[in-house]
C-alpha cells in the first residue's frame, strides 16, 4: 500500500510540473494572425477535459474550451471570436491558439492550460506551458502619410511660384463689362431696324430698313 502511495505521489510531481522544452518568443505584426503555442509533457495515459489560454499576470481569457464545448463568453472583449484552437495539437503536446489581427495591444505573456484526468484517476491534473507574443507596430501607414503630405506641400509650393512668375494668371469676375459708346450707338441704330418715320402730323412719311 506504501509503495503504490509513493509511486503515485512521484508520478504526480513528475507531470504536474511540466516545463516547456524551450523558452519560446513569437514576433507577429500589426495586422498579422499569430500562432501562439508551447510545449508541454503530456503522459500518454493522460484525458484532456478542459483548455484555457490567459494573457499576462491579470489573467486576461482570450480562450476557454470544456468538455468539447467553447465558451465565447469566457473570453475578454478583446479577443471576442478572434480565437482558435485545435485540439489534434494536444495529442503532440503542444498547446496552440491562433489569434487574427494582431495588434500592439495584444503583445505579453501567454499563457495555456490542460486539465484532464489520468487513466485510472479521479483527481483533476493540469498541464501548462507559457509564451512571450511580441507584436510589431505597423510602419506603412505612418510612411505614406508623411510621403502624402510632403507631396501636397510641394505642389502648393511650386503653385505659388508660378503664379508669382506670372506662368499662371489668376482671372478675377469684377461685375458686367461696361458697354462701350460704340456699342451704345450701334444697338441705337440696332434698335431703328425696321422702325417707322413719322412727319408732325403722325403720318408715315417712309421706313427706314
Amino acid at each position: 500500500m506504501i509503495q503504490k502511495i509513493l509511486l503515485l505521489t512521484l508520478l504526480h510531481l513528475v507531470v504536474a510540473a511540466p516545463r516547456p522544452a524551450s523558452p519560446q518568443m513569437i514576433q507577429a505584426d500589426e495586422g498579422e494572425n499569430a500562432t501562439v503555442w508551447c510545449r508541454f509533457i503530456r503522459p500518454e495515459d493522460f484525458a484532456p477535459t478542459a483548455l484555457h489560454w490567459t494573457v499576462n499576470v491579470t489573467k486576461d481569457v482570450l480562450f476557454s474550451r470544456h468538455k468539447g464545448w467553447i465558451d465565447p463568453d469566457a473570453a475578454d472583449a478583446q479577443y471576442t471570436l478572434r480565437t482558435s484552437v485545435n485540439r489534434e495539437d494536444l495529442a503532440r503536446g503542444i498547446l496552440l491558439v491562433n489569434i487574427s489581427n494582431v495588434t500592439p495591444s495584444d503583445s505579453g505573456n501567454y499563457e495555456g492550460v490542460v486539465i484532464g484526468k489520468l487513466a485510472g484517476h479521479d483527481d483533476p491534473l493540469e498541464l501548462n506551458c507559457s509564451v512571450e507574443l511580441i507584436v510589431a507596430a505597423e510602419q506603412r501607414n505612418h510612411v505614406l502619410g508623411v510621403l502624402i503630405l510632403v507631396a501636397f506641400l510641394a505642389v502648393v509650393i511650386a503653385v505659388g511660384i508660378l503664379v508669382e512668375r506670372g506662368v499662371i494668371r489668376i482671372c478675377k469676375k469684377e461685375g458686367e463689362p461696361k458697354t462701350s459708346e460704340g456699342d451704345q450707338q450701334s444697338a441705337a441704330e440696332e434698335g431703328l431696324v425696321g422702325s417707322e418715320v413719322t412727319d408732325s402730323n403722325n403720318q408715315p412719311s417712309h421706313t427706314v430698313y
